[in-house]
């Protein structure tokens, strides 16, 4: 079994999925002449088995589901000893917080809510074949930083790789860290009122990026309001001829 270490769908795919074939462990497509297996209904643990197993996969996920598989991956990944102790210093910091809250919440009732199961095609479904990393020399790590052009860090940029779902967002210093597949030619860093950029992804992990405001240009038909006609002869011919005599 191989070991994998992140999941993607590079191009997601946009055919109906209730006008596919029923098929055994999802549906037949026909544009492609192949089965698109529905890994809605799995759990993350039969999700990783079957990708383990079995290559050249087309799939349908929730997105939130991509998330969350591949944020295991990194949780899992073998840490650093500097890792770690951050791990470590994070974690009996939690714990704190929580004895702390569970003092406070003694006398209060609990509340249970329970959130619906997206059903159909309910949610984001995110359709297309799975690229599944399975050596961590297939992907890298970029880390960067997005500011304007007062050198102001920049909060909540999108930074995702073109025509896929994967991607990540600045934190409030304005940084970012991202996982791509290792042959990632460009990034795409996006925010509302500034010009989208296409970044090259080169030897180098740490990006410093500028992003600069948008300047909207507008196109076309000119259309030029004028005064009435009696109006125009009346400042011509009277009203600007009396205020010369008295300029």
């Amino acid at each position: 079994m191989n070991t994998i270490q992140n999941i993607n769908i590079p191009k997601p795919c946009h055919q109906s999925w209730q006008q596919m074939m029923p098929a055994e462990s999802g549906r037949h497509c026909t544009q492609c002449c192949k089965t698109v297996t529905d890994f809605t209904t799995m759990t993350n643990s039969q999700v990783i088995a079957y990708l383990s197993n079995t290559g050249n996969v087309c799939g349908r996920f929730n997105e939130h589901q991509l998330t969350n598989l591949n944020h295991q991956f990194v949780a899992d990944a073998p840490a650093t000893p500097s890792s770690r102790w951050k791990r470590l210093a994070v974690i009996m910091g939690i714990a704190s917080f929580a004895l702390s809250f569970k003092a406070v919440a003694q006398n209060k009732p609990a509340i249970t809510v329970q959130t619906p199961r997206p059903t159909g095609d309910a949610g984001r479904i995110v359709l297309g074949k799975v690229l599944a990393t399975t050596d961590a020399a297939e992907t890298r790590v970029i880390n960067g930083r997005i500011y304007d052009d007062q050198d102001v860090p920049m909060p909540g940029v999108i930074i995702k790789i073109p025509s896929s779902i994967t991607g990540t967002t600045t934190d409030t210093a304005g940084k970012f860290r991202l996982i791509i597949p290792a042959d990632t030619k460009q990034v795409q860093v996006s925010f509302i009122g500034y010009k989208t950029l296409l970044v090259d992804i080169c030897a180098d992990d740490n990006y410093q990026v500028k992003l600069t405001t948008e300047q909207y240009v507008w196109m076309g038909e000119v259309v030029v309001t004028r005064a009435p006609l009696i109006k125009r002869i009346y400042y011509k011919c009277i009203k600007r001829p009396i205020r010369k005599i008295f300029n």
